[in-house]
């Protein structure tokens, strides 16, 4: 099969995405109660029984439900964490018996490990917070591929440095965080201390630094530039989905690259992202379409929510 990529949901109220190469699935987080992640698995033709593992970026309420580790306790299937994730996820019942089975498995920051599948999977250490948060990247493997997929995930985080545009450098799949506009955020009448932290260094990315770090990975991509941009984590108070998009289009454009630019939301499942082949090199000024693998499946079935969601 190609390699499939899917964001199930994205902000505040829940996280959770969908990487699908050889072999098992992988989730990144697992924010979800398993009856709305289950029923998204669903929408993109997948289920819990082709769940492999899932990689935790930060032990947040939006990103790991105590419910949904108890269903991966019951599949026995592992989860990826810090070693200080441990802590938090210890208040959890089920915990105890997943570390007891061997199903909590700790990731050390620019450590690569592979996934039951044999996906190479970098952890990527970012600012969010006093607890350790990660983004990663993900290398796959496809039967249908000439050569792996990469991908770069980096959600919930304040600010970025020159080495994780570094590591995420020809990629061929970017989910960015874009999670609010500064004037949306700073005129939002939230507490202040909320509008300060989102707005500070351990918080998220603004449209603005999304923009910025998404322009410093094209220039470090001479190789192989992403074809696709996902934009991850937008709030729905301080941020608008044609502002994040706009932004984005207008920095890939700018830096002369010719790429597809998604918006990630809470209620509604991106397309399926299938990926068969991709080899480019890009240009200063364009990228060539020739030879181009990209799939899109049920898109139209994707963008409704499924009945109880």
């Amino acid at each position: 099969m190609a390699v499939q990529i899917a964001v199930l949901s994205s902000g505040s109220r829940g996280n959770a995405t969908l990487v699908q190469g050889d072999g098992p699935a992988i989730l990144i987080d697992a924010g979800l109660m398993p009856k709305d992640l289950g029923a998204k698995l669903t929408l993109v033709g997948s289920h819990w029984g082709r769940v492999g593992c899932v990689l935790l970026t930060h032990t947040h309420g939006d990103h790991v439900n105590r419910h949904s580790l108890r269903c991966l306790a019951d599949r026995d299937i592992p989860i990826y964490c810090h070693d200080a994730h441990r802590v938090n996820l210890a208040r959890f019942e089920s915990y105890e018996q997943m570390a007891a089975r061997g199903l909590v498995r700790s990731f050390e920051d620019g450590v690569p490990f592979l996934t039951p599948s044999g996906a190479r999977v970098e952890p990527l250490r970012v600012p969010h917070g006093a607890e350790p948060t990660f983004g990663f990247r993900i290398e796959l493997k496809s039967q249908r591929s000439k050569r792996p997929v990469n991908l770069g995930y980096v959600a919930d985080l304040g600010h970025w440095s020159e080495r994780l545009a570094d590591s995420l450098a020809e990629v061929d799949v970017l989910g960015l965080e874009f999670n609010h506009d500064v004037e949306l955020q700073r005129h939002s009448g939230r507490a202040p201390a909320l509008i300060y932290r989102n707005l500070g260094d351990q918080g998220h990315l603004s449209n603005d630094q999304g923009s910025g770090l998404l322009r410093a990975v094209l220039a470090r991509s001479q190789r192989v530039s992403p074809q696709h941009v996902i934009l991850l984590h937008l709030s729905d108070q301080c941020n608008r989905s044609s502002l994040a998009k706009q932004l984005a289009e207008q920095t890939a454009k700018e830096c002369g690259r010719k790429l597809k630019v998604h918006v990630s939301l809470q209620r509604t499942v991106t397309p399926v992202l299938d990926i068969r082949s991709i080899r480019r090199r890009p240009s200063k000024t364009s990228v060539a379409t020739k030879g181009t693998g990209f799939f899109w499946e049920r898109a139209e079935m994707l963008i409704a929510e499924p009945a109880g969601l």
